[in-house]
């Protein structure tokens, strides 16, 4: 039992970095006489969201063509988005050509 809550205390994992204050440095000081209200705290920045860098081509040309050959057939894959009753939809075509 005493081994069991000696093993509870140990510290497992890294050490937690340094906690930061919640204070900025440079807060201003009011004026005497001054009834501005001033708020100071760290700033958000590094909490937001950036935007996605555009990564994807709209050029058909962009990407190689799926396709393969299986015994003298060529196998080939499209995908596309379309709308069926005002709903978008994705949707993949396979097509075979067999020489003949």
């Amino acid at each position: 039992m005493i081994a069991a809550l000696l093993l509870q205390a140990a510290v497992a994992g890294p050490m937690l970095p340094k906690p930061r204050s919640v204070l900025p440095r440079d807060c201003p000081k009011p004026q005497e006489g001054d009834t501005t209200i001033i708020v100071c705290g760290r700033g958000q920045e590094e909490f937001r969201l950036r935007s996605i860098p555009e990564r994807y081509s709209a050029d058909p040309q962009a990407l190689p063509k799926a396709q393969t050959t299986i015994g003298g057939n060529t196998v080939a894959a499209e995908a596309e988005q379309g709308d069926v009753g005002g709903i978008p939809t994705n949707r993949i075509m396979l097509r075979l050509k067999r020489p003949f």
